[in-house]
């Protein structure tokens, strides 16, 4: 007689297999295997995600250079920079549904293929419009006769003329890094809603913040390597194929902005290929949930409603979760508040600390890194090792954004003091460049950015034509300028911006914000945790994906906008082209800081508000498996008592 359920064992064993094995398009080679395990999936979790911070850190440490490039004032580029995260508004919830009931890492894979595609977009402005005419006007210049100089000149400046028809002040440009930024939203949305819930898929409850931690520690190397990158390329001429008589350390320098995009794309590309052979369950997961589960593990999709009404039923259920909500508008305020530096800290650094590009971008991606790795592993270990409740987890969060508050106040204190910028204050509140010394001189306002300084007097001039010089020489190759109106007829001017000395703000400020990054990788690290409890397990890849549309729409968007609001407003000097307004050449530092500070410390205050909420709403969230499994474990143990008892009945009778 044929037995049925001897075949229904042997049938499902076999799809089973096909479910939990590497591969794709049919192909399961045994070699292959070695990356079904948890092992190889949180280091290639946290290697894609590394290479998604890189891209994120290069684009941010590439901002200053684009806004030279292109004339794009800082409000417009926080719009660019918001781009990314409106892709993931359009797209988190939609493929977060989708993929959720679906082959999760392949949908991860589709993400990262989307960013290498973004990627190389970014080459496009390059390609289409070049380095720009002023970048060849100065690389084209010699020390005999240069350009620049000639043009910003006492007398010369009226004389200027300027090429209108390159391109630099276009919008395509920036419309085309705005599509490839949104690009990379759609992209990276997918790695965040669905590889880690396939993460916490596969791996047991209370192994969860360990696993992470590994994974978010390996991904902040991210940040560093963006930044290095950046920093490298933009010592690079824009046209590496150019030799301009300038350095990086001059202002006008316009480094090679469009380098990093190559490898960054070729690294994603390679990235989504591995992704796509990862299996829909891992072995180890498969043979647990046949353990522990009440039912038979199949191999086709978990049925369920998976109708627009489903969809909407599982939202209803989310916005009614007082927990859930709590913890995502504090993590939207937070970041609203922290967002300032995570976008404009290389330019903050530039204004303040009077630092090149290639120096700000360096310290942009390497300070914080170790203590933010420190946080992250500690406090996985933590997590995993001690088991702290949730209410232990959100007090020691708020905590911690209380004491930013206070940090962001002394950062409104710390940077390089005075302004020693030739000028005075107009009437409608600008400054102005022209004085009586250069009356003569005819410096309109599109003589070009090229600072000079009176050592003796420790004063800048925004050209050699504001300082009333007329004569240009070079003295053991260093430029200096002669008869100069505005400085005493026994000294000359240097091609440069004068000299600040303010390195103990500077180490205050850095020590401080390892400090913080270090607490505050540590708090928020358990959050992630919190987050996963708090829903429905059915509900978590569209929970995650709800929090960070939540976080795209209130903060990642309309923060750098915001913020480059408040920069363009604390302009002191800005440059125009052809009659229009372009980028700002020089900050007024006091101005700066404490727009940025005062309203970081703001949205600080009010994700207090929200932190509260979250722990009065935690009070019974059980967070680990030994919390969330004890009632079914009890259960399973009489069942297994009784089936053992009617076979002990059964043996009985037969003998």
């Amino acid at each position: 007689m044929f037995d049925f359920t001897t075949y229904d064992v042997e049938t499902e064993e076999r799809e089973v297999t096909k479910e939990t094995r590497c591969g794709v398009f049919g192909c399961y080679p045994p070699w292959l295997q070695i990356l079904a395990s948890k092992k190889s999936y949180v280091i290639l979790f946290g290697l894609v995600g590394m290479n998604q911070l890189a891209i994120g850190s290069y684009a941010v440490a590439t901002i200053t250079t684009l806004e030279k490039r292109f004339k794009i004032p800082s409000q417009t580029s926080g719009i660019i920079t918001g781009s990314w995260d409106f892709g993931t508004i359009c797209s988190s919830i939609t493929i977060a549904y989708i993929g959720s009931k679906g082959h999760k890492t392949r949908w991860v894979a589709l993400g990262t293929l989307l960013v290498s595609v973004a990627c190389y977009s970014q080459l496009l402005p390059y390609i289409l419009f070049g380095p720009g005419s002023d970048a060849i006007a100065i690389a084209q210049s010699s020390n005999s006769t240069d350009k620049t100089s000639i043009a910003s000149s006492c007398g010369m400046g009226a004389l200027y003329s300027e090429d209108c028809y390159d391109g630099n002040t276009s919008s395509t440009p920036a419309i085309l890094i705005f599509m490839s930024q949104f690009l990379l939203g759609v992209g990276v949305s997918m790695y965040w809603t669905l590889g880690i819930a396939y993460l916490d898929d596969n791996v047991r409850k209370n192994q969860t913040p360990w696993l992470i931690a590994i994974s978010s520690t390996i991904r902040l190397f991210g940040s560093p390597i963006g930044f290095w990158v950046a920093s490298k390329a933009v010592e690079f001429y824009v046209d590496p194929t150019l030799s301009p008589p300038i350095t990086d350390k001059d202002p006008r320098w316009i480094g090679a902005w469009w380098m990093g995009w190559i490898p960054f794309g070729i690294i994603a590309s390679i990235f989504s290929v591995l992704l796509s052979l990862f299996p829909r369950v891992l072995p180890r997961a498969s043979q647990r949930l046949k353990e522990q589960a009440r039912v038979e593990v199949k191999t086709e999709e978990k049925t369920g409603n998976n109708t627009f009404g489903g969809f909407c039923q599982m939202l209803k259920r989310l916005f009614r979760n007082r927990l859930l909500l709590c913890n995502t508008f504090s993590y939207v305020f937070y970041m609203f508040g922290v967002l300032f530096y995570y976008v404009y800290m290389p330019k903050y650094m530039e204004s303040q600390f009077h630092m090149t590009a290639s120096d700000a971008n360096m310290i942009t991606g390497n300070v914080g890194l170790i203590s933010s790795a420190i946080g992250v592993i500690a406090s996985g270990y933590v997590v995993s090792s001690f088991k702290p409740s949730a209410r232990m987890i959100t007090g020691c969060n708020f905590g911690v954004e209380a004491l930013g508050v206070i940090c962001m106040i002394v950062y409104a204190h710390l940077g390089c003091q005075g302004n020693n910028l030739h000028g005075q204050w107009a009437a409608d509140g600008s400054w102005d460049l022209n004085q009586q010394c250069n009356s003569e001189c005819n410096c309109g306002p599109s003589v070009p950015y090229e600072p000079v300084c009176d050592l003796t007097r420790s004063v800048t001039f925004f050209s050699p034509c504001h300082a009333g010089c007329s004569e240009v020489v070079f003295y053991e190759g260093v430029k200096m300028f002669k008869n100069c109106s505005c400085i005493p007829e026994t000294f000359t001017a240097v091609d440069s911006f004068c000299p600040v000395d303010c390195q103990y703000d500077l180490i205050i400020f850095l020590v401080i914000f390892c400090i913080m990054s270090l607490l505050s990788s540590m708090s928020h690290s358990g959050l992630v945790i919190i987050q996963f409890r708090t829903v429905d397990p059915e509900d978590k890849s569209v929970s995650i994906a709800l929090s960070e549309m939540m976080c795209s729409a209130l903060a990642y968007i309309p923060a750098p906008i915001i913020y480059g609001y408040l920069i363009d407003k604390s302009c002191m000097v800005w440059g125009q082209t052809c009659g229009e307004r372009g980028n700002c050449w020089l900050y007024f530092g006091e101005t700066l800081r404490y727009y940025a500070n005062y309203t970081s410390a703001g949205f600080l205050t009010v994700a207090l508000v929200f932190d509260f909420g979250t722990w009065y709403y935690s009070k019974n969230l059980a967070l680990y498996d030994e919390d969330c499994t004890e009632d079914t474990n009890h259960q399973l143990q009489g069942e297994n008592n009784s089936k053992r008892k009617k076979q002990s009945l059964i043996q009985d009778e037969a003998l």
